[in-house]
């Protein structure tokens, strides 16, 4: 188990990574990958609810250079993460990861106390700025990807098919496969019902993952 967890910024936003977590629980990555999956699907049924604000998707590359996937679990995913756990670990886990939030909320606590009202008036107007750029940013970074995005992925799709096909079986079922194959694996890599709702966000990230899928045989 290490000794501790280490926050991740992204877009104004601080996480833990899902390798980390499971490296500290000491449970495979695969399998609390398949976890977060299956509490992915159950947030998904409320519609009051976002799978966002427990889990983030991202992709990362392993020492053989192939993208695979990832969460970024918020502080709510970990509470989500340790609810399901029990014993020593659990407690542990839970310790370990609410002192580095909490430890993280109290280095971004500043106190201007001692500055002019109107100091404080306008570090206060920047920060609610700040707050509302970080808020469209990231809705911007979660939207869907256009007709254009949608396309580019589905020509690199079929040029990556053709490019290995050779290789497994080029007969028009084998090649139907292959394309059965890829979507799937890419649905399963980011998370999305269909490549039409990968996240902009995640655009250069599955372009790279194309270029490098193989089916697994």
């Amino acid at each position: 188990m290490n000794s501790t967890l280490k926050l991740i910024e992204t877009n104004g936003q601080y996480l833990i990574d899902s390798r980390d977590v499971a490296e500290y629980i000491d449970k495979r990555h695969d399998h609390l990958l398949r976890d977060i999956k299956k509490y992915i699907d159950v947030i998904s049924t409320n519609p009051n609810l976002g799978a966002l604000d427990f889990f983030v998707p991202s992709t990362y590359q392993d020492n053989k250079g192939q993208v695979r996937p990832h969460y970024l679990l918020t502080k709510k995913g970990c509470e989500m993460v340790a609810n399901k756990m029990t014993g020593e670990k659990g407690v542990l886990f839970t310790a370990e990861y609410v002192t580095r939030f909490n430890e993280m909320d109290h280095h971004l606590q500043t106190d201007y106390s001692q500055l002019s009202p109107q100091l404080q008036h306008m570090i206060r107007l920047e920060q609610k700025q700040n707050e509302q750029d970080k808020r469209l940013g990231k809705l911007e970074d979660n939207l869907s990807i256009d007709s254009f995005q949608q396309n580019v992925i589905q020509k690199q799709i079929k040029k990556r098919v053709y490019e290995i096909r050779d290789r497994y079986d080029d007969s028009p079922e084998g090649t139907r496969r292959l394309f059965s194959s890829i979507y799937r694996n890419f649905r399963d890599a980011f998370a999305v019902p269909s490549y039409r709702d990968l996240r902009k966000l995640d655009f250069e990230d599955a372009k790279a993952w194309i270029k490098t899928w193989r089916p697994l045989i």
